[in-house]
């Protein structure tokens, strides 16, 4: 019988709750650790059926490594330091173009705004301004070359997990039973979930205005309070669920569809989930 878990995941940018329930009658023990960078708190989670002080040590490894990584990409991508890449490129300097990671951000802020029809905007005031990407791609680089392969050198961790202010990748071995239980918290209401989703691989990324007002400049309209978008790649869901506010309801329902996009649409009146392009039920709580 499969075992599932809680992520109570709302973004960063409209507020955070996240909750891990865990179940110690069926042997599975969480570990977390919160790794503050960006100006955001980052979770690594790690799910095993041990404890011991070899996990325990693997844990604080995996830890170090990912902030070390985190603070990496904040050095290059932070539009707060005059010492960016970012910065540099704002003012001017093309040079940062040559380093591999500056190129690849650029890249896919670049095809974002394209296949979005220009929903997804990477520039702020007339400047390069990826902030809106560079979390989500952190965690998701992140995650696949430095946790992922934990999974397979490490029969005893079941599932991995890296949460950026509620913009989750996860993992799991491929025998596990071990599933997470993300609910998306009701802008309207925020002691309320609208729905919930049992994930096992994957990525989650919700936008809304509910806590920050409305940060995002939208092309169309303001129809929707929140998007939340369910896929393999947490960048792409971040640009999705960026994009999806941006659109407005009627818009951004051509191009879930076009796209065969996951995930869940809230706006004043009602609650719209979709799957692979069509609308579908989320499980509700």
């Amino acid at each position: 019988m499969e075992r599932i878990y809680s992520i109570f995941a709302k973004r960063i940018k409209s507020g955070s709750l996240i909750r891990f329930v865990k179940d110690d009658k069926n042997g599975f023990k969480i570990y977390n650790r919160v790794i503050n960078e960006m100006n955001i708190p980052f979770t690594l989670s790690i799910a095993t059926k041990l404890f011991n002080n070899t996990v325990n040590k693997l844990v604080d490894q995996l830890a170090i490594e990912t902030q070390r990584s985190l603070k990496q990409i904040d050095e290059l991508f932070s539009t707060f330091r005059t010492d960016s890449l970012v910065k540099r490129y704002q003012l001017g300097d093309n040079t940062p173009l040559l380093n591999d990671k500056f190129k690849t951000v650029y890249n896919l802020s670049t095809l974002g705004s394209n296949v979005t029809q220009g929903y997804f905007d990477p520039y702020f005031e007339g400047c390069f301004n990826p902030t809106g990407l560079v979390k989500g791609w952190a965690i998701e680089e992140i995650f696949f070359n430095i946790l992922q392969p934990v999974l397979k050198s490490e029969p005893q961790i079941l599932d991995i997990s890296l949460n950026g202010g509620g913009d989750l990748q996860f993992g799991a071995q491929t025998d596990s039973s071990f599933f997470w239980k993300i609910g998306i918290e009701n802008p309207v209401n925020l002691h309320q979930l609208v729905a919930i989703y049992r994930l096992q691989n994957g990525a989650v990324a919700t936008s809304g205005f509910s806590k920050r007002g409305h940060h995002i400049v939208s092309l169309n309209d303001h129809s929707l309070l929140q998007s939340t978008i369910i896929a393999s790649s947490l960048t792409w869901a971040d640009i999705w669920a960026t994009a999806a506010l941006s659109a407005g309801k009627n818009k951004f329902n051509k191009l879930l569809q076009r796209e065969e996009l996951t995930g869940l649409l809230v706006s004043k009146t009602e609650v719209i989930p979709f799957s692979k392009g069509r609308k579908a039920d989320a499980e509700k709580l």
